[in-house]
């Protein structure tokens, strides 16, 4: 297959969130949605660890599906919405997480 540059680089990718289970104590209940990760330049990639948690997840996540309020009413991806999101620390770690795995997946598969 022909390696094609792109102009823009954003891929779906699975997002665990794992939060403490209201009915089994000492376990964690696990819900997924879908992000949208914007893949990062070389530059981008070596300063992203300096950067603050919140401006991390502005940097990276772009887009989202499947993500709902508690009534199914889907939340729509905005700047608004992901900083009410930046407060919620397993949001956070699912996200981070997930990036991780689709970086360290794509360069293991390269």
């Amino acid at each position: 297959m022909a390696f094609v540059r792109k102009k823009t680089k954003v891929y779906p990718w699975p997002v665990q969130v794992k939060t403490p289970s209201e009915t089994n104590i000492g376990e964690f209940d696990t819900s997924e949605f879908i992000g949208k990760f914007k893949r990062l330049s070389r530059s981008e990639l070596n300063s992203f660890n300096e950067e603050s948690e919140y401006k991390a997840l502005e940097k990276v996540l772009v887009g989202w599906e499947n993500l709902t309020e508690e009534d199914g009413t889907p939340i729509q991806f905005s700047k608004a919405e992901l900083k009410i999101f930046a407060e919620d620390t397993d949001f956070v770690a699912g996200v981070l997480d997930a990036f991780k795995s689709f970086y360290g997946n794509a360069q293991v598969g390269n």
